[in-house]
């Protein structure tokens, strides 16, 4: 007969194991009871972990303590402040828990904790969910000896952090966890707080209202795909790479330092008229989030307080001064004028069809087409085809220049302080719907540079410089063609350099063959055919890089003593193209200024001068004998 106790016993064991078969039914094993198994070297700590599931994030140390909700305006904290958390820090507490792995392991026993940082003066974190629940709870101490490198391509080492898990069961193991970011919970977690006024979307912005010393001024937009526009003082463009700036510095604009307002005595006028204001309302919004910027206590202080409408009770010093780090607000462009428009004009080239260059010392020049046709220079009545490089030089110009300063927008009734009373110069463009946008251009009497467009009643100052894109000559628009040698009519190329004896290469076109002769020595045997052909393939088309007056002193001089000289002959044919047995010969000298190495030349057939490439004038002196 089996006694009381060992029947008792076998009560107590069912009892027991009824227990553990109910626990592992309800929690899907018995980690709890007797420990989960440490994470393995190279798995995530968390791997279940949603940081999207995380609404609340608290933290604490010995001394301090901190709490953060997330709201439908970003996260929120509750203690030590009423404020706003730096979403960046959010993003990183997450990201950590989310990301970090185990690069190694020891038995918490076996650690010294004072060593790992664990023992005190350590960081606990604890995130939670909607209802409460505890997705990650862990103790952080101090940065580990060890670094990580990802199986990646060039990849950079990551630091680790000791980590002690503190959830039931997970506690018996101390893990080298990827990543560190115990810098954000310095100086009592201040990192923590935000420390930029505005918190925005630049894509959802409808406006922006700027008051600075210089006047009061409204950018605004009427879809999130418009253009910015200046709308108050004048309705005027803006320049997209400064409003571009004006987004992104605001969006990154931080105080050095933030503090409760319970704490700062402000002066006694607080916020007034004559305070600095920057003003966002994004689309959808009935109000602004005002920046108010409080004058500095002395005129070269290197920061000043701010407060901003949405978080009343926060002071924010902001930067007056540049730093390699922070955007100040000396960064931003705050007035009209660093925020408009300022090229001459945005022509669509594609459009227009006629340009009149109409200057103070040279006669009209009219450049014309009707697309496919090349443009066309008309000067005097007489037409030909336009140079194509002065024509890209003088759309670049128009279209890119940018004004040095707005003189006024008043559009005065006396332009002569800006010399446009009597203009040195005057463009008028005309587009193919027959609109058309005439500028002017005038010197003062110091001789600086002003433009008016005739539709707009802004004077710009310009860069001098501009001037030197815009030819005015009418032998500027010549054709960059100096002359078309034919290969078929080809009798002979002689050469005459400073440097070596004279070569006459005489050609045959049917049989394609070259002689060459070095003054009344044969030299056709160290003759190189295919530099032969490469010397007549650059003469056929020669393209000068700019036409000059026949009077250039500097080209003159180049040209007393040449470098090269070609004699060209050429066959002359009838108007059937049939050879009349007779030759001409073409001359070209080219010279070398000594002082700006700038090369010019000269054609027998024509009074002008010119300048040639140095890339061409290589292609002219190629060597042609063998050595």
């Amino acid at each position: 007969m089996r006694s009381f106790f060992y029947t008792l016993l076998l009560l107590l064991g069912t009892a027991v194991l009824g227990v553990l078969a109910s626990w592992q039914f309800i929690e899907g094993n018995l980690n709890v009871i007797i420990g989960t198994p440490p994470t393995e070297v190279g798995a995530k700590i968390y791997p279940d972990f949603q940081p999207e599931s995380v609404t609340s994030i608290s933290i604490k140390t010995e001394e301090t303590k901190a709490s953060f909700i997330k709201t439908d305006t970003g996260w929120l904290a509750t203690e030590p402040w009423d404020d706003r958390m730096d979403p960046r820090a959010a993003i990183s507490i997450l990201t950590f828990a989310n990301t970090a792995i185990a690069i190694d392991a020891v038995p918490r026993d076996e650690l010294d904790a004072k060593l790992a940082g664990l023992n005190g003066g350590n960081i606990e974190i604890r995130l939670r969910d909607e209802n409460g629940e505890t997705l990650a709870m862990f103790r952080l101490g101090r940065r580990t000896p060890l670094l990580h490198l990802p199986e990646v391509e060039n990849p950079e080492p990551i630091p680790t952090t000791y980590l002690l898990p503190l959830e039931r069961g997970r506690k018996s193991h101390v893990y080298a966890a990827t990543g560190d970011i115990l810098p954000l919970f310095k100086d009592g977690f201040t990192y923590l707080r935000d420390h930029r006024p505005f918190y925005f979307n630049p894509l959802g912005t409808q406006k922006i209202r700027l008051r600075t010393a210089q006047g009061e001024l409204t950018l605004a937009r009427e879809t999130p795909t418009s253009a910015w526009r200046i709308t108050k003082p004048l309705d005027l463009s803006t320049d997209p790479t400064a409003v571009k700036t004006l987004l992104e510095g605001l969006v990154n604009l931080q105080a050095i330092t933030v503090s409760d307002r319970a704490q700062v005595t402000l002066p006694t006028n607080g916020t007034s008229p004559q305070n600095d204001q920057i003003a966002i309302t994004p689309f959808g919004a009935t109000t602004e989030t005002i920046l108010d910027i409080l004058p500095p206590a002395t005129p070269d202080a290197a920061e000043t307080r701010a407060t901003v409408s949405d978080r009343p009770d926060t002071i924010f010093n902001l930067p007056l001064k540049s730093e390699p780090t922070l955007v100040s607000i000396p960064d931003l462009p705050l007035t009209v004028n660093d925020l408009r428009d300022p090229t001459l004009t945005n022509l669509n080239i594609a459009s227009i069809r006629g340009i009149a260059i109409e200057s103070a010392t040279s006669p009209t020049i009219l450049i014309s087409r009707q697309p496919p046709a090349p443009w066309i220079a008309t000067i005097k009545r007489t037409e030909q085809r336009a140079n194509e490089q002065r024509l890209y030089e003088l759309l670049k110009a128009i279209t890119t220049t940018r004004a040095i300063a707005f003189e006024t927008d008043a559009a005065p009734e006396d332009l002569s302080p800006w010399g446009l009373d009597k203009p040195i110069l005057r463009l008028i463009f005309l587009a193919q719907n027959n609109l058309s946008l005439s500028v002017i251009f005038g010197l003062d009497k110091d001789g600086n540079l002003f433009a008016k467009r005739k539709d707009n009643a802004s004077i710009m100052r310009l860069d001098n410089r501009i001037l030197d894109q815009i030819a005015t000559n009418p032998h500027d628009w010549r054709h960059s063609l100096l002359w078309s040698v034919s290969s078929v009519d080809l009798k002979s190329i002689t050469r005459i350099t400073d440097q070596s004896p004279p070569i006459k290469l005489d050609y045959d076109w049917d049989d394609e063959e070259w002689t060459a002769h070095s003054g009344e020595t044969d030299v056709t045997e160290e003759l190189d055919p295919a530099r032969a052909k490469y010397l007549l393939g650059a003469l056929e088309n020669l393209q000068v890089s700019r036409w000059l007056s026949p009077t250039d002193e500097t080209a003159l001089a180049a040209l007393v003593e040449p470098s090269l000289i070609f004699q060209v002959e050429v066959k002359i044919v009838d108007e059937f193209g049939d050879d009349t047995k007779k030759t001409i010969t073409r001359a070209l000298a080219l010279g070398i200024d000594p002082v700006s190495k700038i090369i010019y030349g000269k054609h027998s057939d024509d009074t002008a001068l010119f300048t040639l490439s140095p890339e061409t004038f290589i292609k002219l002196s190629i060597p042609l004998l063998d050595q």
